[in-house]
Formats: C-alpha cells, structure tokens, sequence
C-alpha cells in the first residue's frame, strides 16, 4: 500500500536526504500533505463521497510522522495531561520510528529505564505501579486534532507479542476503541485472531463510569501478527460499523444502543500498545516475550474520512440471513431438537435455551472458495463472574474438520461472531452450538450466517 511513496520521495528529494530513514525527534520537519484521492477500501468506489482528512491522518511515507497531526506521548516529558501507558507498562518515545513508508511502535523489556511513579496507571487487577514486576516499555501516538463522525482506516500488522496493538479515540464523555487486538496468549487460543470493539463510559455521574459498555468480539481466521489487514471503524451519528479488509462485521444502531452510545463528542485518536493484564498478567511475562530487539505494532496508514457536507450514512442495512429459522421465530422447525424454546430473547419473540448438556446442528449449502460470517447472541445464565464461568461454543465444520469457533461465556446477552472462508470443493458446511461438556444453563438467539465481501 505504499504507493505514495516514491512521488511523495521525488517531491522532497531536494530538502530530505532519505525516505527510508527515521528521524522521530526531528520536531522541526515539515510534513507534505498526501494530494490523491482516496476512498475508504470498504467503500472502493466512494460512493458514501468519503473527504480524506488531512489534519487527522498520515500515510507514514516520510522521515518521520505527521507532527501536525501526532504527539509522541511522553516526549520531552510531555504526556498531555493524559496517562502514561497501562501499568506496569509505560509509553516511552523512543519507541517510535518512521521507517521505509512504516510507523514502528516498539514494546520492549526495558528494567534500566526510569519509570513514573505518578500517574493514573489503568490495571485492571491491581495498584501495580509503572516498571512492577515487568519492566515494559511501549509507545503512543496521540492526535493533537479532533474529530466528531467519520470513517478511522488502518492498515497494520499487530506485534506478535503479548501486548496490545489498538486504534482508539477519546473525548468527553466516552471512549470509542476502533480496534483492540492482541499478539499472542498462551492461555486463550481466541486472543490472536480477534477484532474487539468497544464503548467505554467516562460520563461524570454515570452508574457505568470507567465501564465497558458495549463490546464485539469476532474471530478472524487468520493471526493478527502474521501479516498487514486492513481495520475499518465508522462513527455515524446513528451507527458504529466494523470492518475487516472492507468487509462489514458488524453494524450497530444508536437506537439499539440506547443509553451505552457515549460517542456524543469532539474525540482524539489514539495509536498505542499496552500491556492488558486481563490476557496475561504481569507476573507471566518476560524478557522472552519481547526479545533482545522488543516487538513492534507496524503501521502502514492511518487514515480518516469524512463524508462530504458532513452527510449521514446510510444506516444499518439488513443482510440476508443463510440459515433458515436462525432467530427461532417459528420454534425449533429445522433444528435437531435438544433446546427447549423460551420468550426470554435477545430479539424477536422467542430464543432457544438449554438446560444440560445440548448441541444443535444444521447444515447449510454454501459457495466454494467464499468468506463467510456466522454470528449469535447468547447469554451464559449460570456463570457469576466469581468463581463460576460457564462455556458454550458456536462453530462450524466443513468436510468433517473445524474450521473456526468461538466461545461465549457472559451472564447476559453477548454477541460474538467468526469468519471463514470455504475450500475450493465445498458446497455445503454445518455450524453448531453446544454448551458441552459443563452443560450450564444457556439462551442462544440471532443465529445468523452471511457472506463476508472484502475488497481484493
């Protein structure tokens, strides 16, 4: 995707001696405005009249990123009045670099390093301090401009580490993650596939303050350190859209929402890493995992667009669903029968539930060599989120061999969902849900499986 390069190179060649050389601290460069248009990939033909937003992006093409439009977090002491990285680690500005058309933000085992002991330090778990227990340095890009509705754009690969490769915006009132995803955990297979988006809360007064409010998990078929994609976020005034490589995974109404839509606001946008201590925690790492040289979120672009004359979307727009009576409106016609049908639903009038051990199958004819999504809505009714947690699996199965799953195991209603793509000699796959072996008390809904269109 570096196509801007070598024009962006010739323009400058009598004022920068390189284009592949990082020069992150030089504060006095003069960055060129990107002047082609471009179009979002989920949206190759611009037809929503997408306005590339210079103030807000950077193609990473030059010596060094866009200083009109990033803080180097912790530069020159500099946190903006913000925090300093997810204890135990710390955004350290060295980390960055711009390099051959790439933006490097490097995590490393750094114990020699002066950690803060100041500071809002965001653990989950604990009061653990900056520097505890694992010395980890990290880095942050933080946008020094804001905006309110739009479409966030990057293409990056994740560092294969485990540590947080996210794309998230900030302002008052609510946090939006475009993206969050996670290298490597040896404890949950799930982690380095998935593409989480979230809502958080930091409405003053709020009786979900601090809290994740709205969150979906899908499981790509494919490792997110392995290579580039490409993760699409829009912000409509009335709905949030998912995207991978330009194909929609999920779109969610400001109606549906209801009070969770916090995204009212003029935000900033964030690039960082961070240590999550609810994937690994900081007594499991080691110098092991970052390696002599530290691992590294690599950037190819960060783009923002807005429609033009600040338009409206066209809204969540209904996909044909390929399972026949996948919502359980006209009761369990289709299943093999082992739920029992209940009016406690996510949507619609009824939903399935489960009272023991149960699996339901059905198998459904599909398209060779096609990506696909399955989707549900369940709630996993016995699980106290203590000392109890209940598990329930949805995947499906092509030619007697799994081809992905993912696993549901919240008290209330959660959507989750997974991708895959068909071998060259399928025409038919069978996706299930079970709750086996704990046969914990379960509801599923929304049962759902589309074709997934990514742009080539």
């Amino acid at each position: 995707m570096k196509i801007l390069s070598v024009l962006l190179c010739l323009s400058t060649i009598f004022v920068m001696p390189s284009c592949s050389k990082a020069n992150s601290a030089n504060t006095n460069f003069v960055h060129t405005e990107v002047p082609v248009n471009l179009s979002p990939v989920s949206d190759p033909e611009n037809i929503g009249k997408w306005v590339y937003q210079n103030a807000l992006s950077d193609e990473f093409n030059e010596t060094d990123f866009n200083r009109n439009v990033w803080h180097n977090m912790g530069e020159g002491g500099d946190f903006k009045g913000q925090w300093k990285g997810r204890a135990p680690s710390q955004y350290n500005p060295a980390n960055i670099r711009v390099e051959n058309g790439y933006l490097y933000l490097t995590s490393r085992w750094e114990p020699d390093y002066d950690f803060a002991e100041d500071g809002p330090r965001g653990n989950a778990t604990s009061d653990i301090g900056y520097g505890d227990i694992a010395p980890v340095t990290t880095a942050a890009l933080l946008g020094k401009n804001t905006y309110k509705f739009g479409y966030m754009e990057m293409r990056a690969k994740k560092a294969d580490a485990p540590i947080s490769s996210s794309f998230w915006t900030t302002g008052p009132g609510g946090e939006t993650d475009a993206f969050e995803s996670f290298g490597k955990n040896p404890k949950n297979r799930w982690s380095e596939r998935r593409l989480h988006t979230s809502l958080h809360d930091w409405r003053k007064g709020s009786e979900t303050y601090g809290k994740r409010i709205w969150d979906i998990s899908h499981i790509l078929d494919f490792r997110v350190a392995d290579d580039f994609n490409i993760y699409g976020f829009e912000w409509d005034p009335n709905y949030l859209s998912i995207y991978i490589n330009g194909g929609l995974v999920k779109c969610m109404s400001r109606e549906d929402l209801g009070d969770r839509w916090v995204a009212t606001s003029q935000h900033k946008i964030w690039i960082d890493s961070e240590i999550f201590d609810w994937e690994v925690a900081p007594n499991e790492l080691s110098k092991a995992d970052f390696g002599d040289e530290g691992v590294d979120f690599i950037v190819d672009y960060a783009r923002v667009f807005k429609r033009e004359g600040d338009r409206f979307g066209p809204g969540c727009e209904a996909r044909e669903n390929l399972i026949p009576n996948g919502d359980f409106e006209s009761g369990v016609k289709g299943w093999e029968d082992q739920g029992v049908l209940t009016t406690e639903s996510f949507q619609g009038e009824n939903a399935l539930r489960f009272e023991g051990e149960a699996r339901i199958n059905r198998t459904i004819k599909v398209k060779p060599n096609t990506l696909y999504l399955l989707s549900a809505a369940v709630s996993s009714d016995d699980t106290n989120m203590k000392d109890k947690w209940m598990n329930a699996y949805m995947g499906v199965v092509e030619n007697g061999v799994k081809k992905n799953d993912v696993r549901f195991f919240f008290p209330t209603w959660k959507e989750k969902s997974l991708q895959f793509k068909t071998n060259s000699n399928t025409n038919a796959v069978t996706v299930y849900f079970t709750n086996s072996p704990q046969g914990g008390r379960m509801r599923l809904d929304n049962f759902v499986l589309t074709e997934l269109h990514v742009t080539p």
